[in-house]
């Protein structure tokens, strides 16, 4: 099948990356100023919404997944990749270096400035810094990956729509209509909002390998290592994208895992272990407990902030990624089931996740208790990268530790974004069969472009900037959940009617 670039939707998501990253480059410091204050507006107005939104979707996949509709199968024949491997690019897609930064240090947030009306530093801001980081990448969270997924594999797999992009997710509505202006629209709002998302992930992650990489070589950690660090991740992630799937998606997000697990475990064993697995069983009762008030909580009464800084900032992160970690686990998943997409991404996703946030995050925070090191005062006075560094380097062989998490951290990047790309190059091309791959040229190329808007969020002030563009650039896309969620369901009453 010919795999002619779609033009309209090249053409306007370049024009989108660099009308967005040059003003960034070029007047960075009133670019920040207008982003704080969209960002401020639409936390505001829409924050409900993002909440509402949350929970619907976890409602919804659960419901899909656990029904009747769950024994549907995407595509023919066994599945394209084994198990292991599959949890490993969806794992390593949908998550990036992002957690390496937010599970070390998160909870020191919290603990500050903790919701529920929790004084700041008491027992109850302990307990709450400790589980919130576990509802935000949590459940919730991977439910706003799952519900593109299914929606845009439903009619990719089953209907034979010869079309990878997310418009595909509202083929009950578009229906022979699938290049009109509301499809192309629904494209470049996906493609511009994972643009913002990606360049948030590498905005949060790159100054915390450079941090890393300070301690270990003792080279400045300022914009140029940043720079020389994306230019490193760029290196690697366009080797792997070229490779393609198999060859290099694949065996990258293998390693990463296998790679990551070890470097928790050492984490565990040289760090307080009764402490660690005590504050793990601990943390993980307590989110059970409150999963429901976190779930739902808009903080209408006292307006602390909490909410909009923190969870809709989140909710909206997920969203932008959301259909970017949608086609790409399409693509993965043929042969698989709705049940084991909802139970790989739901359960498996969110366990994967909670390792990095019970094991290096209370190793931190266990610091802060027992008074060994002021982690929360090194954030204050240094920022978040030098507190997470600081905390890893109170370790036996720390050296050694903190090398493997730089290296964890940089292929971290790296699956994320040959992910990104594969799927930018998949959307701006006008058709593909299941089996197929965009061309090299196209991947290589989105691998190199989605680097500009984070250098200039970057060069504009850093993550305050890059958690702003998110929700700016995720409001249009959260709309299209909706109608995305609803297509999916009449299509699968409408296929499958009850006996």
């Amino acid at each position: 099948m010919s795999q002619q670039v779609d033009k309209v939707n090249f053409g306007l998501t370049v024009s989108v990356l660099l009308g967005m990253s040059v003003p960034l480059l070029t007047f960075p410091d009133e670019s920040a100023a207008l982003l704080r204050t969209a960002y401020a507006w639409i936390a505001e107005t829409f924050g409900w919404f993002y909440i509402l939104t949350g929970a619907v979707a976890l409602a919804v996949v659960l419901y899909v997944g656990l029904s009747r509709f769950g024994q549907i199968k995407l595509g023919e024949g066994d599945p394209e990749f084994t198990t292991t491997s599959w949890i490993s690019m969806l794992f390593a897609a949908g998550i990036g270096a992002g957690l390496m930064y937010w599970s070390g240090i998160e909870w020191a947030y919290y603990v500050q400035k903790p919701p529920f009306r929790a004084e700041p530093f008491s027992h109850d801001a302990y307990l709450w810094a400790s589980s919130y980081g576990l509802h935000h990448w949590g459940f919730v969270a991977w439910a706003l990956y799952c519900l593109p997924t299914l929606a845009i594999a439903y009619p990719f797999y089953v209907r034979r729509v010869p079309q990878l992009k997310y418009s595909l997710s509202a083929q009950y509505w578009l229906r022979g209509r699938e290049t009109s202006l509301p499809a192309r629209l629904m494209d470049t709002f996906f493609m511009v909002a994972l643009i913002g998302g990606a360049g948030s992930s590498l905005g949060f992650s790159t100054p915390l390998i450079a941090a890393l990489l300070n301690r270990l070589t003792g080279i400045p950690a300022d914009f140029v290592l940043e720079l020389m660090v994306v230019s490193i991740c760029v290196l690697v992630f366009a080797s792997s994208v070229w490779l393609g799937l198999q060859e290099g998606i694949r065996r990258l997000s293998n390693f990463n895992i296998v790679l990551a697990l070890i470097f928790l475990l050492a984490v565990l064993l040289a760090s307080d272990t009764f402490f660690l697995l005590e504050m793990a069983v601990n943390s993980l009762g307590f989110l059970f407990q409150n999963s429901l008030a976190m779930t739902f909580w808009t903080d209408p009464i006292d307006n602390t902030g909490f909410v909009g800084d923190w969870t809709v900032f989140y909710w909206a992160w997920w969203i932008a990624y959301g259909p970017f970690v949608g086609l790409f686990v399409t693509r993965i998943s043929r042969g698989r089931t709705i049940r084991e997409v909802v139970i790989g991404m739901l359960l498996l996703g969110s366990l994967g996740v909670w390792l990095f946030f019970l094991v290096l995050g209370n190793h931190s925070l266990g610091l802060q208790l027992s008074g060994q090191l002021d982690v929360v005062e090194i954030m204050q006075s240094s920022g978040g990268n030098a507190a997470v560094v600081a905390g890893l380097n109170t370790l036996p062989m720390a050296g050694l530790i903190i090398g493997m998490f730089a290296v964890v951290a940089v292929i971290f990047v790296s699956t994320t974004y040959d992910s990104a790309s594969y799927t930018l190059a998949a959307t701006a091309t006008q058709s593909m069969d299941v089996s197929e791959d965009p061309p090299r040229w196209h991947r290589v190329f989105w691998a190199v472009a989605i680097a500009i808007l984070p250098i200039g969020l970057m060069y504009a002030g850093g993550i305050k900037e890059a958690q702003t563009a998110t929700l700016v650039v995720s409001l249009p896309l959260t709309f299209t959940f909706w109608l995305s969620g609803w297509g999916l369901l009449k299509s699968l009453r409408e296929d499958h009617p009850p006996s």
